[in-house]
């Protein structure tokens, strides 16, 4: 216990986590200062819904691409690297004038830079905290994000209805710097994890069932989106009033802050936290099997919160698939995880609404999609809680 209090107090995951703050203000207020200054400029809604798109979509691609980088590259020098680029690009947009070619190709580089960034954050939260202490880590970090998104949304645009979209997007440039700093001067400086495991070799994962199955059940996340993507036609279809939007889009990230100081708790065994993945992804799901009954707004609520209770599991899943992952690829590994869960979040928004049309129902499509995902987790959580663990193999490639 004296541990995890060291590891979870300790200076390095202190500035990890308060340059993820500062990262989730930065990004909230970005959004909506790039959101007006388009809008203000083109009077177009397509225009500027493409761009606000642009902040989320050049993550798919880059994901594959440059997460490898924190396996490469020194973690520290990937983190301190990605936000002083973040910086710079956000002071070009911050340019009065700045043409709004220019402003979009920022705003992808920008996205793309969150790629290395998380997953050299994630890879070096488990070398500062351990295994034992990863998920408690990540907990934090999760809650911090939630939070943060709840409440970013309406600070920046507070802050961008004050003092403009230049000044904004200048204090955004400001918050990067300043995480760049911390990360610098707060993190122990590590050799790259690939060098200090195999020289320079390529480095390789052996097939595991475990890590597979866990995998499988952070993905199926992805279907938690839908009640977020439909929301709008989902309080038409409840006959609730129009501010019910902005209650059950809190729902949800209001019961994974619940399940994540539940369940995510430090000194928690990993056995017993690995032994709550499967129940958790299944009340994750399961509860948006029950929207096919066409619940009253209130209950409709109540389901969405238990699910967010219950997506605590992807807290407990993510640093169990870390705790299987040999530190030479760790980035690399991760990275891909999410990206596969951000392209599939886009997807089963683009399924939802299809779907939604077809049926005339979006709290028939949000059930369909909680049944689809109660399948999966029965199969992945099957071959989890039954598969052996095998100690990840590295392997000249």
């Amino acid at each position: 216990m004296a541990a995890t209090r060291a590891g979870l107090r300790g200076r390095e995951f202190r500035a990890l986590w308060v340059a993820e703050a500062q990262s989730v203000a930065g990004d909230q207020l970005a959004r909506v200062a790039i959101s007006v200054l388009v809008y203000e400029r083109t009077a177009s809604a397509g225009l500027t819904a493409l761009t606000y798109a642009l902040t989320f979509l050049p993550d798919i691609v880059a994901g594959p691409l440059l997460s490898g980088l924190a396996d490469r590259l020194p973690r520290r020098a990937v983190l301190v690297g990605a936000a002083l680029g973040q910086a710079l690009l956000v002071a070009v947009m911050a340019v009065p004038g700045a043409p709004l070619g220019l402003v979009a190709v920022c705003v992808a580089l920008e996205a793309a830079a969150q790629a290395p960034f998380k997953a050299a954050q994630t890879a070096e939260a488990r070398v500062v905290l351990g295994n034992d202490d990863l998920a408690a880590g990540q907990a934090r970090l999760t809650t911090l994000r939630e939070v943060g998104q709840l409440l970013g949304l309406v600070g920046a645009a507070a802050v961008v209805g004050l003092l403009g979209t230049s000044t904004a997007l200048a204090i955004d440039a400001v918050t990067f710097l300043a995480s760049a700093a911390l990360l610098r001067f707060g993190l122990a400086r590590r050799p790259a994890a690939r060098a200090a495991a195999r020289g320079t070799a390529a480095v390789r994962l052996a097939p595991d069932r475990q890590r597979r199955a866990v995998a499988a059940m952070s993905l199926l996340a992805a279907l938690t989106v839908l009640p977020h993507g439909l929301v709008v036609p989902l309080v038409a279809e409840l006959n609730a009033p129009t501010w019910a939007v902005g209650l059950l889009l809190a729902a949800d990230p209001l019961g994974l802050v619940v399940g994540a100081y539940l369940f995510c708790r430090p000194g928690r065994s990993r056995e017993s936290r690995n032994a709550l993945i499967a129940p958790l992804a299944l009340l994750c799901l399961g509860a948006m099997v029950l929207f096919a009954t066409r619940p009253h707004p209130v209950v409709a609520g109540v389901l969405l919160a238990a699910s967010g209770v219950g997506a605590a599991y992807q807290i407990l899943a993510k640093s169990a698939y870390v705790e299987l992952l040999p530190d030479a690829v760790t980035g690399r590994a991760t990275g891909i995880v999410r990206t596969g869960l951000r392209a599939g979040q886009g997807v089963s928004v683009l399924v939802g609404g299809v779907l939604t049309e077809l049926t005339g129902s979006a709290a028939v499509t949000i059930a369909l999609g909680g049944a689809v995902g109660v399948v999966g987790c029965v199969v992945a959580g099957v071959l989890w809680d039954r598969g052996r663990s095998v100690a990840p193999v590295e392997e000249a490639a």
